[in-house]
């Protein structure tokens, strides 16, 4: 049996637990760069504020109704991601991460007369342990174990819990949603399910799986099959290894320098190096891009470029990848232009056990490995960025200097699990309420 796990606003929970001040308060959370909202809280989205809304439009909207407005905290939101998921891992026999807030669970040890019971006991300890809600929906397949965890929000009488394993529960769950709530069928589908008569999804279950596939190629095949009890989709329980790694930002403010873009472009190759070691990879290719802001006035010339390099030999060293990304951006700088965005990318990725020296290569990689080990190390107890390449620190440490490449995050609140420097504080103030005779 498959469970499908949802955290509710999972951004704005996140929140919520660590600033009690914030519970039952509308909340809304932007993009990089307080752009646009990104997450609502429950209460925010009863305000009929919408997704994707850039915020300086509805500034005054989210002032007049109090709403508690808050910059993205992605680092609080991936430790919290990572506790979900080892308490579904202590239930499950397999846990597929489909994104940060959502899992799906293999649940074999389990009559089918307690899934509701189990159900609900995971939904209750993942809220006693985190403070985080979750939906959990339970069915034979993905697509239909979405669709119980659609109902299992929507619905107030399942209280956060719907289990499809019944063929009548299933039939009058495919009845009373449209056909954009299935996982799987966009608006294009809907429209070309449409043209072949199809337009609610009980009639999507019971058409033909080849003449589907005609028209919707065997995507469309496999959700006729997954709606009817018939699993086509399998758990990806092991995450395939990436065929390009990028980093990149859009910018706080414009960075006119150089040295402003170097040391932006050598902080996004130190990240991309260190998510190139965690899958124990190496890359042989380089690329830096950069762009001007394309919201500037008309009259502004624009300038977006790219410019790649091959390694002699593939790396997963940082300072290697670093230099040759450096090298790129000197290619693409030109002064009479303001930068809005740059990001480096790394591609040719292979297993660094399949790194093999070229005979003019005197570098002992053996002793490279064991020293970005050692820099990956430290990084992760004392917090990312704890041990820098200089250059990706310069404007940092210098007195005076502002790091304008940086995202606006003005409304960010503490990273509460993984900063030191950041953790809540607890005080205690002696009561006078009581005194003795």
């Amino acid at each position: 049996m498959l469970f499908h796990v949802d955290a509710n606003s999972f951004y704005a929970s996140c929140e919520q637990v660590f600033d009690p001040r914030l519970r039952g308060q509308p909340v809304v959370v932007l993009s990089n760069n307080d752009g646009v909202i990104v997450a609502r809280s429950a209460e925010a989205k009863a305000l009929g504020i919408d997704m994707a809304k850039p915020f300086f439009e509805i500034k005054d909207i989210l002032q007049r109704h109090r709403v508690h407005v808050l910059s993205s905290n992605y680092t609080l939101y991936d430790d919290m991601s990572n506790r979900l998921t080892t308490i579904y891992r202590m239930y499950a026999d397999e846990v597929e991460v489909y994104s940060i807030d959502e899992c799906f669970l293999s649940w074999t040890d389990t009559d089918e007369a307690d899934l509701d019971a189990d159900a609900r006991n995971l939904r209750a300890t993942v809220m006693q342990w985190t403070g985080i809600p979750v939906g959990v929906g339970v069915a034979v397949t993905k697509t239909l174990a979405k669709l119980a965890n659609r109902l299992a929000k929507r619905v107030p009488a399942n209280a956060g819990v719907c289990v499809l394993t019944e063929p009548g529960a299933v039939t009058a769950a495919l009845s009373a949603v449209e056909m954009t709530d299935l996982w799987g069928i966009s608006g294009g589908f809907a429209r070309r399910l449409a043209g072949m008569g199809i337009h609610r999804p009980l009639e999507l279950r019971d058409a033909d799986p080849n003449r589907v596939r005609e028209r919707l190629g065997v995507v469309g095949q496999r959700i006729v099959l997954e709606l009817r009890g018939e699993p086509c989709i399998a758990l990806e329980t092991a995450v395939p290894d990436k065929q390009n790694i990028c980093c990149s930002r859009s910018f706080g403010d414009d960075a006119h320098t150089l040295d402003e873009l170097r040391e932006a472009v050598c902080t996004f190759a130190s990240q991309s190096a260190v998510k190139l070691r965690r899958q124990d990879l190496a890359t042989g290719a380089v690329t830096v891009f950069v762009g001007t802001n394309i919201h500037a006035p008309a009259h502004v010339e624009q300038y977006h470029r790219s410019y790649g390099v091959t390694l002699s030999v593939p790396s997963s060293d940082t300072r290697e990848i670093a230099q040759a990304a450096v090298h790129c951006l000197r290619h693409l700088y030109r002064s009479e232009h303001a930068y809005k965005k740059a990001g480096v990318m790394l591609h040719r990725l292979i297993p660094r056990s399949r790194v093999h020296p070229n005979l003019f290569d005197p570098r002992d990689h053996a002793r490279t490995h064991r020293l970005m080990q050692v820099m990956d190390r430290i990084n992760h107890g004392q917090g990312r960025g704890a041990i820098r390449i200089g250059a990706a620190a310069a404007f940092e440490l210098m007195p005076g200097r502002t790091v304008v490449w940086k995202g606006r995050c003005e409304r960010r609140s503490p990273r509460y699990t993984t900063r030191w420097d950041e953790f809540p504080t607890a005080r205690a103030v002696r009561s006078t309420a009581y005194r003795e005779d």
